[in-house]
């Protein structure tokens, strides 16, 4: 004779299958919850080292196009525009007076002064006309790109560089002579050295770092990375110790605190976000072989 379950033998059953699904479960959303809190440590530790990463590369760039000027034995350097003036966002006249600016143009802002070097924002040089003049092909008067990033709106000034070794101010005309439109640079200082046509002719820009966002001069506000909780600069001169003059300054350490987007889930009680603080020490290339 053919036996069944009993009642008994049933509850048991489904009593033990309802213990194993529990622990599955219980299993799988552990699981899911370390996976999730690891994909956020990942993105987290991309993030900041993308900011990171950018903020060394134009930090390293201070002074480029020998905006910080001649070095003299005894002296330190002579610069041809330094301080420079730039219009501010609010329209007030900022002014930075080194290379590298520490609470400028508001506390915990860091400004670096450097030559913007891409093809789009450089103008090429067409010829020298004097000592004192050169004449280059195209300049934004709509403040895209080229020579109007180098702007001192208020006084007409433009900061330039030339081929990367020597700075000077210039004020701008419209040449419409020839069939071809160019633009002539009336230079404030003599050329120091001979250039041949095609040489770059970069504007001058203040780039500014701050929590939240970047500034560059004609560029307006641009936030480099999301969920950087804190940006701190550390200064030093070329003994490797901390120094409070801007002129001294040789090494620059930026520590990064980046936070996950959502809480962290294996923290239930309260809500809590995973954290990680990255740092770099970022020579500036530009002054590092000067005593």
């Amino acid at each position: 004779m053919d036996s069944g379950l009993t009642l008994i033998e049933l509850l048991i059953a489904l009593v033990l299958s309802s213990i194993l699904i529990a622990a599955l479960y219980r299993t799988f959303i552990s699981q899911h919850k370390t996976f999730t809190v690891q994909e956020q440590v990942v993105d987290m530790q991309q993030n900041a080292r993308a900011t990171l990463f950018r903020m060394v590369r134009e930090i390293r760039m201070s002074g480029f196009g020998r905006v910080a000027g001649e070095y003299v034995p005894g002296v330190g350097y002579v610069s041809r525009i330094l301080p420079v003036q730039f219009t501010g966002t609010k329209g007030e006249t900022i002014t930075y007076r080194n290379i590298l600016n520490r609470d400028t143009p508001a506390p915990g802002w860091l400004t670096i002064i450097t030559a913007v070097n891409s093809v789009k924002h450089t103008a090429e040089l067409l010829g020298v006309s004097s000592r004192f003049q050169i004449v280059v092909d195209k300049v934004d008067e709509v403040k895209e790109h080229a020579l109007s990033y180098g702007q001192d709106e208020q006084n007409k000034r433009y900061y330039i560089s030339i081929d990367g070794v020597e700075c000077n101010q210039a004020t701008i005309t419209e040449d419409n002579t020839g069939s071809t439109k160019q633009y002539l640079l009336d230079l404030e200082h003599p050329l120091q050295y001979h250039y041949k046509p095609g040489a770059r002719v970069s504007p001058i820009a203040a780039v500014s770092f701050q929590l939240g966002e970047r500034e560059e001069t004609g560029a307006g506000q641009q936030p480099i990375a999301e969920n950087i909780e804190r940006v701190s600069f550390g200064y030093f001169d070329g003994h490797g110790n901390t120094t409070l003059d801007d002129k001294a300054v040789r090494m620059v350490r930026v520590v990064i605190t980046a936070r996950a987007k959502k809480p962290n889930p294996l923290v239930q009680d309260r809500e809590d976000y995973l954290r990680r603080e990255i740092a770099s020490n970022i020579q500036i290339r530009n002054l590092a072989l000067v005593p």
